[in-house]
């Protein structure tokens, strides 16, 4: 059947939706200062990641801390401790495709931890008082919100009720189920 433009009109949908989207991959260095001066390093570890966001004009800022344990050795390497310490962040993630007229009340922000922030290496610095530790991560956001969706409608053909229930009588069947 070919349709006319008279036969189509439209119908404005009112639906939870992405209106927004971004991702960030970052490296920072952060300087961990050891109780002892340390002499070599015997690994580091990151763990504790806790983070929120909030949609901030046509980006997110996700705010973020986490905990960087580095093991090392000093005193001529005799003896060895961990050096704790928690760091804060502060991402700016920009937005691709932002629809500007969704609805700004119902717009909720989702973050996806696409890489865990994690220790790329961990140096003893020139002076050999403080140990340097750089460190990946990514983020990924996505912004939902109340938005309109326009679609196509047309007037169905009128068909009878007998005529849908020989259609689906034909695609049943009976099948037989053995217990097993």
């Amino acid at each position: 059947m070919v349709l006319s433009g008279k036969d189509l009109s439209y119908r404005e949908i009112v639906a939870n939706a992405v209106v927004g989207r971004g991702s960030k991959y970052s490296q920072t260095t952060y300087t961990i200062r050891p109780a002892n001066r340390p002499t070599t390093i015997g690994g580091c570890w990151i763990m504790n990641h806790t983070y929120d966001a909030e949609l901030v004009g046509d980006y997110v800022e996700v705010h973020g801390r986490f905990d960087i344990n580095v093991w090392y050795s000093y005193n001529g390497n005799s003896e060895t401790a961990v050096a704790k310490d928690t760091v804060s962040y502060v991402e700016q993630i920009a937005l691709r495709d932002l629809d500007t007229t969704a609805d700004r009340d119902s717009r909720e922000v989702h973050v996806k931890v696409v890489q865990n922030p994690n220790c790329l290496d961990a140096t003893v610095t020139g002076n050999g008082s403080e140990i340097l530790v750089r460190c990946e991560k990514e983020l990924a956001v996505e912004v939902v919100g109340r938005t309109k969706l326009c679609v196509v409608t047309c007037e169905l053909a009128e068909k009878k009720e007998e005529d849908f229930l020989e259609d689906d009588e034909e695609m049943l069947e009976e099948v037989d189920v053995e217990d097993r």
